[in-house]
Formats: structure tokens, C-alpha cells, sequence
């Protein structure tokens, strides 16, 4: 990661397992300090089987932030993001999530933020 881009963590879904591995290694007295705005969604967050462990490890990661976005409310798209967001200098998009997601979001993030962003996305499919 580039320690000075802002680092966007979007999960879909399922996505949020790698995010979920990630926010616990991050636990403890020794762990390298994080800067990272964690966008979720989800389908309806009050079944969501994710939010609260979610919750509880962002709770003791003052730096990182966490968006709980139902597709009802908030529905994933590129203005919602960068209205969130605003404009970075640089940043780091980490992804993981359906992929019709993952490409609407690298396509419109490439043409507001242009050479700034570098996205890296999860390459996984159900088959």
C-alpha cells in the first residue's frame, strides 16, 4: 500500500471476508498504524450476519472508518462513493465483491479520479 494515497476498502457482500481477516491481524499493542475508510454492502444490514464483528474490530481502530451501506439507502455507485470521499490526491482502492460491482466502480472511479486511483480488485467467481 502507498502510505500516502487514501486507502478505500469496498466489500460486497461475501467480499467483506478478506476484509475481516485483514481488520484482525490489525488487533493488538504491536500492529502497524492503518488509515483506511471501509465501505459494506450489503443487502439488508440488520440480517447481516458480518456487522457487528465488523464493528467491534473498526472499534479499536481509531483510523479506520467504517461505511455501512445498505443497497436500499445507499446504493454502490461511483457519485455515492466520491461524494463520500471527495478528491484525493491518490488513492488505493482495495476490492472485493461481484465482479459487476468491482468493474462499474474501477470503470467510473478511473474516469473521475484518473491517474490518482489504483485499484486492486479480488478475482473470485462462484461457478
Amino acid at each position: 500500500a502507498d502510505p500516502g494515497a487514501l486507502q478505500i476498502w469496498i466489500a460486497g457482500g461475501i467480499g467483506i471476508t478478506p476484509f475481516l481477516a485483514w481488520l484482525e491481524s490489525l488487533q493488538g499493542e504491536h500492529t502497524t498504524r492503518v488509515s483506511a475508510d471501509l465501505h459494506y454492502y450489503v443487502r439488508d444490514r440488520e440480517s447481516d450476519p458480518f456487522v457487528q464483528r465488523l464493528q467491534a474490530l473498526c472499534a479499536v481502530l481509531p483510523d479506520v472508518r467504517m461505511y455501512l451501506h445498505d443497497q436500499q439507502n445507499t446504493p454502490a455507485t461511483v457519485d455515492n462513493l466520491t461524494a463520500m470521499t471527495g478528491t484525493p490526491k491518490q488513492a488505493e482502492v482495495w476490492f472485493c465483491g461481484p465482479r459487476g460491482l468491482g468493474e462499474t466502480l474501477r470503470v467510473g472511479l478511473y474516469r473521475v479520479w484518473g491517474s490518482r486511483l489504483r485499484f486492486h480488485q479480488e478475482a473470485f467467481e462462484i461457478r
